[in-house]
């Protein structure tokens, strides 16, 4: 990877450890990440209190225009919400299912930063059928 590229895929991993951490100290129990189907992904699967969590994560070094929870639109909704039920039937889960976003902004000096902002939002988006 070079350059830009290799930054934002460094600030996107950095982003899903911590999001996994804070998820573990919250008391959920992290099933898998970054699990694939096709060209689908899920950051983070986990389970808390007989339901499943599907966590998508988003990391930026800095706000410019939008935060970033609101980069995830409604065809990223529909990927997350596809990979899900595929995870779903692999597994035979038939727990209720949760659909949270854990967004992060790195402070000045990126991802090396210990002054970040996460922000958990539980239930960000439903699942259609």
């Amino acid at each position: 990877m070079k350059g830009r590229k290799r930054d934002t895929w460094q600030t996107g991993r950095k982003g899903e450890i911590l999001a996994g951490n804070f998820l573990k100290r919250k008391g959920f129990r992290i099933l898998h990440t970054n699990w694939r189907t096709g060209h689908k992904e899920l950051d983070i699967v986990a389970d808390k209190a007989d339901k499943i969590h599907f966590i998508e994560v988003r990391s930026r070094s800095r706000i410019d225009v939008v935060s970033p929870e609101q980069t995830i639109d409604r065809i990223k909704q529909q990927m997350v919400m596809a990979a899900a039920r595929n995870y779903m039937a692999r597994y035979h889960i038939r727990a209720e299912a949760q659909f949270d976003v854990i967004a992060i902004v790195f402070g000045p000096a990126g991802t090396d930063d210990p002054n970040y902002e996460l922000k958990y939002i539980p239930n960000a988006f439903t699942l259609l059928l």
